[in-house]
């Protein structure tokens, strides 16, 4: 994971993204690229016969706060060990991301991101996706992986095995719910090849399937959550399913995504 990808604005969750990335190029001797997006086109203000006006004095205003932006992160960073790159597009947040994806192996962003449902299904890199006030700094934890034997859960569980080599422990989470789902201990087997010990655990499902993975990785003290992300695109809008919906809305920590 030495392509790092993030989210950059304004917000209060910017820090959060800042550390955890900072600590992951650390980690993995790796560069960490920082986007700041606007998309200039959107501030159009429609006129009544049609039209669209833009005025220059707006433009030029969030102009002005993306390159303070940039130039407040640049002399920030300066000033860590690590290989950085701040830029500024005139994109979408979400179109921004997907094409600079191409070429990163994680994209850090927020669980409070507007954007993230987009990113996380509109791209092929995994996304680390934080709480508020809750940077991942620390790589040597537990980290639970939600296993259903889907296609989701296996390229999650794929994408996340640097992380997982870091952890302090793997736990392996199969919440009975499939008859046919693939065992939990073909995912650990493939672990075992990298070098990794999973531990197996299959419960009954207490409440929703999201409170049963989020109760588990409570017990176990996990610091990161591993998931296949499920969704679909219908008449332009990404429709999540059900668990994937309920722990993005929910969750108390980092979740790794893939789908």
């Amino acid at each position: 994971m030495r392509s790092i990808l993030v989210t950059a604005d304004k917000s209060v969750t910017l820090d959060d993204r800042v550390e955890t990335a900072l600590a992951l190029a650390r980690e993995f001797d790796g560069h960490a690229t920082f986007q700041i997006a606007t998309p200039f086109a959107e501030l159009a203000l429609w006129e009544p016969f049609g039209g669209a006006a833009i005025t220059a004095e707006a433009i030029n205003q969030v102009r002005e706060s993306d390159e303070k932006l940039a130039t407040d992160l640049d002399v920030r960073l300066a000033r860590q060990d690590v290989a950085f790159d701040v830029v500024v597009v005139d994109e979408g947040r979400a179109s921004g991301i997907a094409a600079a994806s191409r070429f990163a192996d994680l994209i850090v962003t927020s669980l409070e991101d507007p954007a993230l449902e987009e990113i996380a299904l509109g791209t092929r890199s995994p996304v680390l996706a934080l709480p508020k006030g809750k940077p991942l700094l620390d790589l040597n934890v537990p980290v639970l992986v939600s296993w259903d034997g889907g296609q989701e859960a296996a390229a999650a569980l794929r994408a996340a095995v640097p992380l997982l080599q870091r952890a302090a422990s793997v736990h392996l989470l199969t919440v009975r719910e499939k008859a046919d789902s693939y065992p939990a201990g073909d995912a650990a087997e493939y672990l075992s090849r990298h070098g990794i010990h999973a531990e197996c655990h299959e419960v009954e499902r207490n409440g929703s399937i999201a409170h049963t993975i989020a109760d588990q990785a409570s017990g176990l003290g996990a610091g990161l959550v591993v998931m296949g992300l499920f969704g679909k695109s219908r008449l332009r809008e990404l429709l999540l399913g059900g668990v994937s919906r309920e722990l993005l809305d929910t969750a108390q920590l980092p979740l790794f995504l893939a789908h």
